[in-house]
């Protein structure tokens, strides 16, 4: 009997440790837990500089290939296309193959309609079923396109290749649900692995309090301008604090935010530590005394679910985060987190006040703790996820 087994195959960068490739990681490992078969396909290869990995490996028993059989970004024009050309090649020949072993689904994640439509040709014809995962409004409606109706038309068109969908809120469920079939849209909300936060060390600097954010700082996804704004109020008030900015951002957004920083006088509250690898995101969380998220108001906030949540409840800290989203319906205000209006700089800077002088943040941060435990353990997903691929 064929066992269960999903392709995840897009521009991914996996198994670097951006949110996709980390909610991609925990889709796989659920499967595996229940027996089933998983294989990250990295159709294009977008490093500029070499990796600690090859083209083919295994991440936490995950197996994963690079099809064009390199991690490195091919400048050359011809050299690159011929690339893409063998890309595609040699991963629709490693997915006719597991066809036959397993019951197999591919599963499309961060690709172009272009890819999309090549491999839907293949897929179709071989009749294999495809899934995509939806975490984010369509681009069209997060950066306010014009000619929404032809943008909407390419949608209804796009949508019509995908067997399945997996959404993240329920905001996109209601959203799809008016133009693909709902008994065939499911929900799974941010995953985490709650095993890789047991490290229960506390903040050492007995002189400063350590506030974190983690997570990507370009564009205003995360609404940074109004965490660093809200900081220069906070510190007004609370001398001994240091705010630790974790992630990447274009070199403009970057400056753009320690420019900022600088006309408010903070450039000894706030610091920029860059990227880290996913093994040393947990150590900056426990070294921490209290988490921030500011997240605006806006149709990827209402639409998304910040994935980086999921991390900051597991490592058992007292969270401030905006109500944006899905976060109300689980998580409460001075129970389980602290909860602010979006887009108030100043109850953003009382919230972190408050937080940092409660005599209960502890319990707090461990109340959301069982929360994430409760809802985002991706452990409780892997049968799900099998059902789906059952599904025909």
């Amino acid at each position: 009997m064929k066992n269960d087994g999903l392709i995840v195959i897009g521009r991914l960068g996996y198994p670097s440790a951006r949110a996709a490739s980390n909610r991609v990681h925990l889709y796989c490992k659920a499967l595996k837990e229940v027996k089933g078969f998983p294989l990250v396909i990295n159709l294009h290869s977008v490093f500029t500089k070499p990796q600690t990995f090859n083209y083919l490996g295994r991440n936490d028993g995950i197996p994963f290939y690079y099809s064009q059989q390199s991690t490195l970004y091919e400048n050359n024009l011809l050299k690159r296309n011929i690339k893409k050309i063998k890309g595609f090649v040699n991963a629709l020949t490693i997915i006719k193959r597991l066809q036959k072993k397993h019951n197999l689904k591919v599963m499309f994640y961060s690709t172009s309609l272009a890819d999309e439509v090549i491999l839907f040709i293949f897929l179709k014809f071989w009749r294999i079923s495809i899934i995509t995962d939806c975490c984010e409004a369509p681009l069209f409606l997060i950066q306010n396109k014009k000619n929404i109706f032809f943008h909407k038309a390419l949608l209804r068109l796009r949508i019509k290749m995908y067997d399945e969908l997996i959404v993240i809120s329920d905001y996109l469920f209601k959203y799809y649900s008016a133009i693909f079939p709902s008994n065939k849209i499911f929900k799974i909300p941010i995953l985490v692995d709650m095993e890789r936060f047991k490290n229960d060390n506390e903040n050492v600097d007995n002189e400063k309090k350590i506030i974190t954010y983690i997570g990507f700082m370009g564009g205003n996804k995360d609404g940074l301008e109004n965490l660093i704004e809200s900081m220069a109020l906070v510190n007004q008030k609370c001398k001994k604090i240091q705010l630790k900015l974790i992630g990447s951002a274009s070199k403009e957004d970057l400056l753009r935010l320690k420019n900022k920083v600088d006309v408010l006088g903070l450039t000894n509250v706030v610091s920029f530590l860059g990227s880290k690898k996913a093994e040393e995101i947990p150590y900056y969380l426990s070294k921490s005394d209290l988490l921030v998220l500011a997240r605006p108001d806006n149709n990827q906030a209402k639409a998304g679910f910040s994935t980086k949540l999921g991390e900051y409840l597991a490592s058992g800290k007292p969270v401030v985060i905006t109500i944006t989203g899905e976060i109300s319906k689980y998580l409460k205000d001075k129970e389980s987190a602290y909860l602010v209006e979006p887009d108030n700089i100043e109850k953003f800077a009382d919230k972190i006040i408050l937080a940092l002088e409660d005599v209960n943040a502890v319990k707090i941060g461990l109340e959301g703790k069982k929360i994430a435990n409760q809802y985002f353990n991706y452990k409780l997903y892997g049968e799900k996820i099998s059902e789906i691929i059952h599904d025909r």
